[in-house]
This record gives C-alpha cells, structure tokens and sequence, in this order.
C-alpha cells in the first residue's frame, strides 16, 4: 500500500516539474527581452524621470478611467494624465459616485476631460459595465470624427493609476504591427517602505513582469486591470461589451483577443504604478476575487481551442495560465503544510528525508528540501534586485525567504475563491484608495518625479 510520505513527495515533484516547466522558459525569455530592450534589468527606472512625448501623428488614444467614490485620487490622475501623456482624451466615467469624484475630475481637467456620469441603477455593476459605458463615448467620438478604428487606441487607467511619462506614446508604436490587438504594462506598487508593499511589488515588479516580457513570445500577455491598452477595431470584433461583468473582466478581455486572433503584447519603455494595500482584510479580499475570476475562466477554455485564428503557442500558454491556480497553488498549499507537520513531528527534515524514500534522495534531505521549498523565492528575490535601485541585496535575499510565508496569502485567497465558487457567491465590495498629497500644477518638473510615487 503506497504511504501518505510517498503521496506527497510525488506531489510535490510533480507540483515542483509543473512550474519549473511553465515558468522557467517564462523567466528565461523575459530577462532576455528586458535585458535586450533597456540594456541591463534596472534600465527601466529611468522612464519614471523621462519627458512627456506627443502621440505618433494619425493616432488618437482614449482614456477610460472608471470611478467609483475616487475623491482622494482622482484629480492627480487626472493632472498627470494631462501634463505627462500630450495628445490623449480622458474619459472618467463616475460609476454612481455619492463624493465629489466627478467634480474634482472636472476640475482637475479644466475642460480638456469628459465625464461620463452613470446613476443607478444602471451604475455600481462592476468595472465591465463602467468600461462599456465609457466605450460607447469613444465610439460617439470616433464615428462623429471620421476616425479610423484601426489607430484608435482604448486605455484603461485605474482612478490610482499613473504612466510613466510619455508612455501612450511609446506603447503606441506597438500597434504599428497591424496583428497586436493589446497592449498590458508592467505594474509598480508605490510606498514601499511598508513591508506589504514591498511584497506587493516583488510580485508585480518580480515575476509576474519578467513572466509577462515572457509571454511575449506567444503574443498571450495577460491584460490587467491598469495600464492596459486595446486597439478599437480589436475591441469592435470582440463586440457591443467587449468587457465582461466577470471579476477578473481584465483577463476575460484578454482571453476574447486571443480567441479572435489578436496579438497582446507588453514593452519596457513605459509602466503604470498605483496604490497597494496594507491592510490583511482588504488584501484578502482583493486576492479572493482574484483567483475566482482567474478559476472561473477556465470555461473559456474550449473558446479557445476551437479558435481558428489563435496559433498552437498562444493556446497552451493561455490554458497553462488558466490551470494555474488547480494545478500549482491548491496542490502545494495541501503539500506544503503536510511537510511541516512532518518537520514539527521529527519524522522528516523536509520532502527528500521522509519515511521511505530512496537513499539517493535521503541524502539530499537537506539541500534538496532547501531547493524545492527557497530556490524558486531565490531566484525571484534576486531577479527583483537587479530590476529596482531601491532595496540592497541583503534585503532582497530575505524578502525571498519570507516568501514562504507571503504565500500564504495566495493559499487562504484560492481556497476561499473555491467556496465562493461552490456556492455561488459573486457579489464585492469596493477597496479604498488611501488619501494622497495634491500634485504640484501640472508642467512643472515636480510632477514628473511625482507621476510614480515614492520612488
């Protein structure tokens, strides 16, 4: 009769192959492309002081900032947006605000932004609905223009969202290859001398940004909530809403590009920073609705197959994305905590010392259980030190170890998102933006330091 100690370590080799193999030709692609494209992994801070650059000539890019109770944020996004990106239109769509969002919006824009003001209960739907609304403005200006589709591009900005300057500009230059449908930037998390900050953009900064330049070579970049740019046309061919009422409507959209054959790539030369979060409830919140609607998409997996327009690379990257969560991080957070009751009852000093495995594998206890449990954390934290200037080695090394305990927050997150799931629970609530300082008047120097936050 096979043993819970064989079960396990099988598991866990086989949880161990699986991510080695999905993000190890990831990771290895993603640092060639940064490297290539800045010149060394830290080349990317220097956008954050660059100047603002005017849009290619015969461009037009729209900005959709959907809003809900935003007054503490919304007017420096609003000041950047207009003062760091030269050329671009700012749609802020107030999504049944009870504050003074839309009025300091309008303020803030002095009469070069349009509000698009919703009211329940057609308002507080989701972001999807809100981002739809706020389409069908662009559409009005579009065909009231005579604008061409195919070089209209839609942005999404989240109401704490800030581009580094001159960035519409660059990632313009994308879709200048005619198949790019979308377009995601890479995330920082501001205020990161709070120790959750930190780890929020380790994650962001880290891995998911290298992974994302990774994905690039399949043309499946994974659109997000922020930063994200679509070509107009794209978004026509996906439909009427192209944003669905979905918890993660960003991926979905992403997924919908895929299936009707569109390219979503990323770029170094610009990136979105925004607010993290600092408190445990909120942050749990934010990371269940997560995983639900990255677990829930895994229905868009026959789409597509069945696709006709999506290549063979695009489509197992994407369904290896998707399973993520079922074959990765549920699996170890059962696995993970088996091996520790084990440590804690002297029967084992990790995965390769446990009760019946083979000799060659006991005499790795040490250095293999090390291996499988930190090198990955490892390799993370020093790729993150060698992307940022701000975080000595030492510290980066111990963030990595800390690592293992960080995760947790993704274990409680995706078993939360399966009861969710099960019964049926889709219903959230809005997360706050912490109060910032007002920007200095848009044009001066100060606010292009100011555009990324605490550097």
């Amino acid at each position: 009769m096979t043993s819970p100690d064989s079960i396990v370590r099988t598991a866990a080799l086989v949880v161990a192959a699986i991510t080695l193999v999905y993000t190890g030709p990831l990771v290895a692609i993603g640092l060639l492309f940064a490297r290539r494209a800045d010149g060394s992994l830290r080349g990317q801070l220097r956008l954050r002081n660059g100047p603002p650059i005017a849009l290619p000539a015969g461009w037009s890019v729209f900005v959709l900032v959907p809003c809900l109770n935003e007054e503490r944020v919304i007017a420096n996004t609003v000041r950047c947006l207009l003062d760091l990106q030269p050329g671009v239109r700012v749609i802020v769509i107030d999504d049944g605000s009870d504050d003074a969002t839309a009025d300091l919006a309008q303020a803030a824009g002095a009469g070069r932004v349009t509000v698009v003001h919703r009211a329940l209960p057609d308002a507080r739907r989701g972001k999807g609905a809100a981002l739809n609304a706020g389409l069908r403005s662009v559409r009005r200006h579009v065909e009231d223009e005579g604008l061409d589709p195919g070089r209209v591009l839609v942005c999404v900005l989240d109401a704490d969202g800030r581009m580094t300057p001159g960035a519409v500009a660059r990632v313009t230059e994308l879709f200048s290859v005619p198949e790019v449908g979308g377009a995601q930037l890479a995330v920082r998390i501001r205020g990161r001398g709070h120790v959750a900050l930190r780890f929020q953009d380790l994650e962001f900064w880290g891995l998911s940004a290298i992974s994302q330049f990774g994905r690039t070579a399949t043309g499946s970049v994974s659109m997000g909530g922020n930063g994200q740019f679509t070509r107009l046309s794209a978004l026509d061919e996906v439909g009427e809403l192209p944003w669905s009422d979905s918890l993660t409507e960003d991926l979905e959209l992403g997924l919908s590009l895929a299936a009707h054959g569109w390219t979503v790539t990323s770029t170094t030369g610009a990136y979105v920073s925004q607010q993290g979060l600092t408190d445990p409830r909120r942050l749990l919140r934010q990371r269940t609705r997560w995983y639900q609607g990255h677990m829930s998409a895994i229905r868009r997996l026959p789409e597509l197959w069945c696709g006709s327009g999506i290549g063979f690379g695009a489509r197992a990257e994407l369904t290896a994305y998707l399973l993520i969560p079922y074959l990765i991080t549920l699996p170890w957070s059962v696995v993970q905590q088996y091996l520790l009751l084990r440590i804690v009852q002297g029967q084992g000093s990790g995965l390769f010392s446990l009760a019946g495995g083979p000799p060659w594998m006991r005499g790795l206890s040490g250095p293999g259980w090390y291996a499988l449990s930190f090198g990955g954390f490892l390799v993370w934290g020093l790729v993150y030190w060698r992307r940022t200037d701000d975080l000595p080695v030492w510290k980066a090394v111990a963030y990595a170890h800390a690592q293992l305990l960080w995760i947790y927050v993704g274990f409680i997150a995706c078993w939360r998102a399966v009861w969710r799931i099960l019964t049926l629970r889709t219903g959230w609530s809005k997360t706050e933006r912490a109060a910032e300082a007002p920007l200095v008047p848009p044009g001066t120097a100060a606010t292009r330091s100011f555009t990324t936050g605490t550097e």
